[in-house]
């Protein structure tokens, strides 16, 4: 009889986990922020530029100071 109710508390601490697990990701899910189409079209043109030259990694450690 020990050794089931032994198994239930693991049981029920892997449940309590779980479902705190599944509280964080819905979490997540719900704090989508929507943007403007002005800081889309930003977001955007800063993608390309980094896709196009990269990261002056010098520079962005200078000011992370690094």
């Amino acid at each position: 009889m020990k050794a089931i109710y032994e198994e239930l508390k693991v049981i029920k601490e892997e449940l309590k986990r779980l479902n705190s697990r599944i509280e964080l990701i819905e979490v997540g899910l719900i704090q989508e922020e929507e943007i403007s189409e002005e800081e889309a079209k930003e977001l955007d043109r800063l993608a390309e530029e980094t896709r196009k030259d990269g990261i002056q990694w010098e520079k962005f450690k200078a000011e992370l100071d690094l």
